[in-house]
């Protein structure tokens, strides 16, 4: 029988993205195989996650109220290393689900992808995150997800290292796929952790070349959820 661990399951408000002040009931799991030096996500396993089947999650789900909840958003960590899981758990959610991923994982995205219907693209710039270049993995992720018919956007976490190489490939993607391209200054400790005078020329530089560019910091902090 499959388990996963989780770390956390919540009713909150979206902090980020494309629907931010959507009610949802957020599932956070465990495991992530990025390392990016921003992060500042508790997902880690301790004594305070939890041990779930398919069926026991989906009857922890019944003990929250979500007539008014937008949709049912799996976070993390990483939700696409838990893919063999979520197979069997979706089949018993019956209203709309939130995909918040690396956007490298494609093979395991087909794997579910017609049960979900939003997918937050949370793109890796080598210059923020520490991490290796993605472009290719992400072009390929989102591509999926577009082809499928699937609610998708990118969210660029940056600061002033950004580069234009990196503005370039992220102008690429969204426009090819035709999607929205928001932009997050990295957060420290709930504050922006990018210089204020940086944020129109980045902005007016990916705007000059794609209409569908947005700066949205994070929200969720700002009102004190989770």
């Amino acid at each position: 029988m499959l388990t996963t661990r989780v770390k956390e399951i919540f009713t909150s408000i979206q902090g980020e993205g494309c629907y931010i002040g959507y009610p949802q009931l957020f599932i956070r799991f465990c495991e992530c195989d990025f390392n990016c030096k921003y992060c500042e996500t508790d997902y880690k396993p301790d004594a305070t996650s939890e041990l779930y089947t398919a069926n026991s999650l989906a009857e922890r789900l019944r003990s929250f109220d979500t007539k008014n909840v937008h949709s049912l958003c799996l976070t993390g960590g990483e939700p696409l290393i838990e893919t063999p899981f979520l197979k069997e758990f979706l089949r018993n959610v019956t209203f709309p689900v939130f995909l918040e991923t690396n956007a490298t994982r494609t093979n395991d995205l087909k794997e579910i992808i017609n049960m979900i219907k939003y997918v937050s693209a949370n793109i890796k710039l080598p210059s923020a995150s520490g991490e290796k270049d993605c472009f290719a993995e992400h072009a390929e992720f989102i591509k999926t997800c577009c082809k499928a018919g699937k609610n998708t956007y990118m969210k660029v976490v940056f600061d002033e290292n950004i580069t234009d190489y990196e503005i370039e490939k992220c102008i690429e993607i969204a426009k090819k796929n035709n999607i929205e391209l928001i932009l997050q200054p990295i957060s420290k400790t709930g504050k922006i952790g990018i210089k204020s005078r940086y944020l129109p020329e980045i902005l007016e530089k990916f705007r000059k070349k794609y209409p569908k560019v947005r700066l949205i910091p994070q929200v969720h902090k700002s009102l004190c959820v989770r």
